[in-house]
């Protein structure tokens, strides 16, 4: 009896921490959207030259400060998976310095998303759940309140010894997963956030003309992706440790300052701008677009090298649908293909995952092009699969 009792109290508390995970996932995004709004708002309504100004460069030496003496987080999504691989779990007690970082930098109007320090936070906070039920299993304690020691930590089962077998470890964790999404819509259904995601419908003008295309448009993907993919490494190297890190963040700041003179589109992920821009970017010019997707990609790899460090999932993809744009002004046929098929080429080079990519633009661009994703999705993750340079 007391141990029905105990597993029944144990179940309740993870059905509880996955709603309240969920909901404080909700609520960190909501709260990154509130900060933007906050600080960025008066420039976005008066278009002031001067604006950023004061913003970005105090910013950035807070930032470079912040990296000096906490180190550098946000930690990237490919960290957060290799750790959990090699080691079977994230550090969560370095959370909070995720959080104040990653909210510093996307406050600060830096060109990165928030999924790296979504991804952080999200992962610790399962992790600390999964230790807190694996101990309190493993020691008879009150799951509820009692104090969690690092030493009983240390000698508890492995997470899986909960479970009967793998199915069952499967099904329950997947159960839990859909609670916090639960939670999560919960939170944004009462504080409800103009999203990006969606299903687009769009007129498609299929002709023969467009197959022409396909292969510069498959080149330009393939080139940009490239250039976005090693950016980062060219300006490791370039910056390195020859610049102290405080000074980074605030030269860095200058910099996304100056490139605000460009377009507002340097600022922020382009998460919200996406759709929209791919709307009206044909009105402009092809050396506009150029300059928009491939400064972008500067600006985001180097905030990034210099401390102001965040996802550069959106980013990506608005710089290729920028560079796609570009290109469908100077090709024949339905420019919506041309830029499907770029776009969707740069983020396999750069993501490097087919199923991601195909999930994402499936909630991006016009359902009627989903054919052409999956086809380029598949045909490029096979090449890299059987070609290591690529």
């Amino acid at each position: 009896m007391i141990l029905i009792l105990r597993r029944t109290s144990h179940a309740l508390y993870a059905i509880v921490w996955s709603a309240i995970i969920g909901m404080l996932t909700a609520g960190y995004l909501n709260l990154i959207n509130w900060i933007i709004k906050r600080i960025w708002g008066p420039y976005l309504l008066t278009g002031a030259i001067w604006y950023p100004f004061i913003i970005c460069i105090p910013f950035g030496f807070l930032i470079g400060f912040l990296n000096k003496k906490l180190g550098d987080y946000p930690l990237t999504i490919k960290k957060v998976l290799y750790s959990v691989k090699k080691e079977g779990k994230v550090n969560y007690h370095d959370w909070w310095k995720t959080a104040v970082l990653g909210l510093s930098s996307l406050g600060a109007g830096g060109s990165i998303g928030p999924e790296a320090s979504t991804t952080v936070l999200v992962s610790s906070m399962i992790n600390w759940l999964g230790d807190r039920l694996r101990w309190a299993s493993q020691f008879n304690k009150n799951i509820w309140f009692a104090k969690m020691p690092k030493q009983e930590l240390k000698k508890s089962d492995k997470f899986g010894s909960l479970f009967s077998n793998k199915k069952v470890e499967k099904l329950i964790i997947t159960l839990l997963t859909l609670v916090g999404v639960a939670g999560a819509a919960f939170i944004f259904k009462l504080f409800p956030e103009k999203g990006v995601f969606g299903i687009h419908n769009r007129i498609i003008f299929w002709s023969w003309s467009s197959l022409l295309n396909v292969v510069p448009a498959l080149i330009v993907g393939f080139g940009f992706g490239y250039f976005f993919v090693h950016l980062k490494n060219w300006f490791a190297i370039l910056i390195n440790e020859r610049i102290n890190k405080i000074w980074q963040g605030g030269i860095f700041g200058l910099i996304l300052a100056l490139s605000t003179l460009i377009s507002v589109n340097m600022l922020f992920s382009g998460e919200f701008r996406i759709v929209p821009f791919s709307e009206e970017m044909l009105r402009f010019s092809v050396l506009y677009l150029l300059i928009i997707g491939i400064g972008k990609a500067v600006v985001t790899n180097l905030g990034f090298v210099m401390g102001w460090r965040g996802g550069t999932i959106f980013p990506a993809i608005f710089c290729s649908v920028a560079i796609g744009g570009a290109l469908a002004q100077i090709l024949p046929g339905d420019p919506r293909i041309t830029i499907a098929i770029v776009l969707t080429t740069s983020l396999m080079m750069i993501l490097r995952n087919a199923p991601l990519v195909i999930i994402l633009l499936m909630l991006l661009i016009s359902v009627q092009l989903l054919p052409i994703v999956i086809a380029i999705s598949v045909i490029i993750a096979w090449i890299q699969k059987n070609t290591r340079e690529i």
